[in-house]
């Protein structure tokens, strides 16, 4: 890689490097290696009763000495209901299959050289010379080996009806251990985080799929599709005494990612609402803080909580198809639920949030003594608190209608295909979320945009 400053012009961009009065070289260059070993074995008995027996073996050259390899068994057997004898009379049920597995999975997801501690280039000057040098980039941990997800699970798979019901039930629980985790440490030893194997977390959950043909007829068809998942996960253990870490915000017997400060608890109106409140020295207009443990002093450790989870319980998606002679409709709805995320938009900087646009808010002052929003202050927020919402949302993400012309037309016009369409993405979102978008992690970046497309495809 060559980095070039001082060109003439700018007219043939990079393609004129050699115009350039400096280049500056650079080059980077890592190494890891995978090594794996598998063994399976698949029995099946008159097609009613089936088993799988898995052991996997694998090494990763970034753990530590010694510690580079796992072993991963899991074993897996299926019933098939429907071969069974006394199924032959059940007419309506097509398929009906009943899965169970239980195994270990290994989790390598690190970069290469985690285990070893790293040095980071640092030139410095000595006279008018410049000279290499290198500082401390990362602590060494030999310990650092595989993290791994013991998990059962529960199957179903179904089709009803002449097929015209189909689709899956799957329930699973998993526990894991030594997760591959950045530990926030005291700065005084030069760095704030070490890369360790640490806790114990579990999770569980349901998986629905279900496809339905709800009309068949000649000239008309309608079809759904359906899946919801709901998942909870929570922290067993962090590091065996059974406390919690703060620093991290990991908390024992809650959800790895969980929102944690100081809670708003509106603001204050007036002076009266102030006196005999635990911020005395507030004003009106400013943030009222909850006082969590109650004794009417607004501390920054101790009156912090739980605000919420990061990560949704429920995620689904609905999708319904229509045909009618030459004509087809798509719709499909998603969403998610139980979901909390920051709302940046509502957490205003008066000397920083002048430079870009924000929204419209009811904001407090003398001539709005009922506004919602807290006043445009600089102490109005002092205490920096952030404001966490309801971002679960169903949106309409997309629509999609095609018009293709019979076979009949189309050998009269000697053409192979004419299609006409016009499809919809991002048409309505439905939420309590105030900022720009529920599904995005950016709230001062560009929303999912509304698009309509009109479109004709023509096959010759």
């Amino acid at each position: 890689e060559v980095e070039g400053t001082g060109f003439p012009n700018d007219v043939l961009t990079n393609y004129q490097m050699s115009s350039a009065a400096l280049l500056t070289p650079s080059s980077y260059y890592f190494k890891q290696n995978l090594l794996s070993q598998m063994a399976r074995l698949n029995y099946g008995y008159n097609g009613k009763y089936l088993l799988t027996l898995t052991a996997r073996r694998d090494g990763y050259s970034a753990f530590g000495k010694g510690k580079k390899y796992g072993v991963f068994p899991s074993a897996a057997i299926a019933w098939n209901i429907t071969q069974e004898n006394f199924m032959k009379q059940v007419s309506f049920i097509n398929n009906l299959k009943l899965r169970v597995s239980y195994g270990t999975n290994g989790n390598q997801a690190v970069s290469s050289y985690s285990s070893l501690a790293t040095l980071s280039s640092a030139p410095y000057q000595s006279g008018s010379n410049v000279y290499p040098g290198y500082i401390p980039n990362s602590l060494a941990n030999g310990e650092l080996s595989w993290e791994s997800k013991k998990t059962l699970s529960f199957g179903l798979d179904y089709s009803l009806f002449k097929n015209r019901i189909q689709g899956t039930l799957d329930f699973y629980k998993s526990d894991t251990k030594d997760l591959l985790l950045e530990r926030n440490i005291s700065s005084v030893q030069g760095f704030t985080s070490v890369l360790q194997n640490i806790g114990k977390t579990a999770n569980k959950g349901v998986e629905l799929n279900i496809t339905t043909t709800n009309i068949q007829k000649k000239d008309f068809k309608w079809s759904t599709s359906f899946n919801i998942s709901y998942n909870e996960n929570k922290i067993v253990d962090l590091y065996g005494d059974g406390k919690d870490d703060i620093g991290n915000k990991w908390f024992i017997g809650q959800p790895i990612r969980v929102a944690f400060g100081l809670q708003a608890d509106g603001i204050f109106k007036s002076t009266a609402d102030v006196t005999g409140s635990a911020q005395p020295t507030a004003l009106p207009g400013h943030v009222r803080i909850k006082d969590i443990d109650k004794d009417g002093v607004i501390n920054t450790g101790a009156d912090r909580t739980l605000l919420g989870n990061l990560d949704p319980k429920f995620l689904y998606g609905i999708t319904n198809n229509f045909s009618y002679k030459g004509f087809t409709l798509m719709v499909f709805f998603h969403g998610v639920g139980n979901v909390t995320k920051l709302n940046p938009l509502e957490q205003d900087d008066v000397f920083t949030d002048t430079k870009r646009n924000t929204t419209l808010k009811d904001w407090w002052s003398p001539s709005n003594p009922n506004g919602t929003h807290y006043a445009n202050d600089a102490n109005a927020n002092k205490l920096n608190v952030q404001f966490y919402e309801n971002a679960s949302f169903a949106r309409l993400k997309d629509i999609s209608l095609a018009y293709n012309l019979p076979a009949s037309i189309l050998e009269k016009m000697k053409i192979n295909s004419f299609k006409m369409y016009v499809s919809g993405r991002n048409l309505a979102t439905y939420t309590k979320y105030r900022g720009v978008d529920p599904e995005l992690s950016n709230q001062y970046g560009l929303p999912l945009q509304r698009e309509v497309i009109f479109g004709l495809t023509i096959g010759l």
